[in-house]
């Protein structure tokens, strides 16, 4: 099949994308409507990682400059209209970048080890003001499977921590550990919902099983009223005529890996989120984050309708791609280049979706700031968007030696 006969055959097949239970929806452009996340239509954005709990008080001590860093990126990324930054660490989910909470004391009633110092603490804040002083939307990450890598770690410290918090919600919460959590959660949101426009949940497996992820989410609007959330726990991918996942089988000539991997789709998978999640294919699927699948179906689809409709919520159609082949890990390879990160991101603001790009801190020589040839390549991408005229970016072509399982 050649590439345009794909790119048109995925605008097609519009009709016929499923949600990973098999669900076949059938749906024509949306235009948009009122909704919270109306601000990342049409906007391009960066992740900035801050560490939290203890592991922000011994990276701060090792020379990490948080504060230069956000200003680094006001100063050579203007384009950029949001920024992803984490409320709680993205692996370690039990770290948070703030100690104080309106509902719990942790550091006294749970364990100190899961914030960070008062003095650290103040490093989220003037980073969130930063950039809301710039005129960027804040998004937090915050991952909510409770403290279950916490109690997996072989840290003596960090299991101390999750008996105590155990502990904690057996006396004060009489065992429910999600009344624990909600509420541990709602008394970080009641102190950042000044200086935040977004949420960006993940791990939502935990509570979607256990039935409590739109009560989670209700939580959040109502302890910060304005805000836009994603959450998403069930993906969704393309599928041919005979109801089958759509695959990928190469890469290219050069492709070593032997996985076939879906194509994601970024639909609307519940009425309970405002954008969807972006998360890209699973890299352990085989997937890169930059797929020339991406290109020939999942932008073609945002293009043609950015706004999504799921049980008459209108939900913007928001993409997060890894720079990298490893998600926020500054030492992995970096995959993305100039001219396809280019691409990727005027093609989805001209369509007035929404892109985020994964980008990393460095750990080793700046520490703090954004990897300095991923700035290269974000710097390139700001200066073209404000350029007058706006330079075209690079015909999209199939790699040599790629294409889909059956083709």
């Amino acid at each position: 099949m050649k590439p345009i006969q794909t790119i048109l055959l995925a605008i097609l097949l519009l009709s016929s994308c499923s949600k990973e239970d098999g669900e076949i929806i059938n749906e024509e452009p949306q235009q948009t409507q009122e909704s919270k996340a109306e601000w990342l239509s049409g906007s391009w954005g960066v992740t900035f990682p801050i560490y939290g709990g203890e592991r922000l008080d011994s990276e701060v001590a090792g020379g990490y400059e948080y504060r230069a860093g956000a200003q680094q990126i006001i100063d050579e990324l203007p384009a950029t209209g949001h920024i992803i930054t984490n409320l709680s660490n993205f692996a370690k989910s039990y770290y948070f970048t703030l100690r104080g909470n309106e509902n719990v004391d942790i550091a006294t009633e749970i364990d100190e080890a899961l914030v960070p110092t008062l003095e650290n603490e103040a490093i989220i804040f003037d980073v969130l003001q930063k950039f809301k002083d710039a005129g960027k939307k804040n998004i937090l990450y915050i991952s909510v499977n409770y403290f279950d890598r916490l109690e997996s770690s072989n840290n003596e410290a960090l299991n101390t921590a999750h008996t105590a918090w155990v502990a904690y919600y057996t006396n004060e919460f009489e065992g429910n550990e999600y009344a624990a959590y909600k509420d541990l959660i709602q008394g970080f949101i009641l102190r950042t919902k000044e200086y935040t426009d977004g949420y960006w949940l993940d791990t939502t497996s935990v509570l979607y099983d256990q039935g409590h992820i739109e009560d989670f989410v209700q939580m959040i609007r109502d302890a910060d009223p304005g805000c836009a959330i994603s959450a998403s726990p069930n993906g969704a991918y393309f599928m041919d005529e005979n109801d089958e996942f759509i695959k990928v089988d190469s890469d290219g000539v050069d492709d070593k890996d032997d996985r076939d991997y879906k194509i994601v789709s970024f639909e609307g998978v519940n009425n309970y989120q405002d954008f969807t999640s972006g998360h890209v294919t699973p890299l352990a699927q085989g997937a890169p984050p930059n797929s020339w699948a991406y290109e020939e179906f999942t932008m073609p689809a945002m293009v043609a309708n950015p706004w999504d409709e799921y049980d008459e919520k209108v939900i913007l159609k928001h993409a997060w791609f890894p720079v990298r082949d490893k998600w926020h890990v500054s030492s992995a390879n970096l995959i993305f280049g100039t001219e396809d990160a280019y691409r990727f991101t005027r093609t989805l603001k001209d369509a007035n979706a929404g892109v985020t790009f994964a980008t990393t801190i460095d750990d080793i020589n700046n520490k703090g700031f954004m990897m300095a040839e991923e700035m290269i390549i974000m710097k390139t991408i700001n200066d073209r968007l404000l350029s007058n005229p706006m330079p075209d970016f690079e015909p999209y072509v199939r790699p040599e030696g790629a294409f889909l399982v059956g083709e």
